[in-house]
């Protein structure tokens, strides 16, 4: 079954976060990610969740999808990311019928 990456961001560094999200690619295609959604404009139809800007990746797998947040390319990331954003993620297996 894929596995999928669901992250809820907040940009907190308009500039490192330009550069944070142009090399993320890169770290998605070791893994064979690819983007799903990348919107700042989610709308909120129930709860209390109303994410700025609303990232879900695919992955072949759930260890793929794991594997891309534990890799070497996201990880080399790590100060970028936190000078950019401030982030929820969660990694979830897909549904099979």
């Amino acid at each position: 079954m894929k596995g999928y990456v669901v992250i809820d961001t907040e940009v907190v560094d308009a500039g490192a976060s330009t550069e944070f999200f142009e090399r993320i690619p890169q770290a998605m295609e070791a893994c064979a990610g690819r983007y799903l959604v990348r919107s700042t404009s989610a709308e909120a139809i129930e709860g209390g969740w109303a994410p700025q800007r609303l990232v879900i990746m695919e992955f072949d797998d759930l260890e793929s999808a794991r594997a891309f947040l534990d890799s070497a390319e996201y990880k080399a990331l790590d100060e970028l990311r936190g000078r950019a954003i401030t982030s929820k993620v969660v990694v979830v297996e897909g549904y099979a019928a």
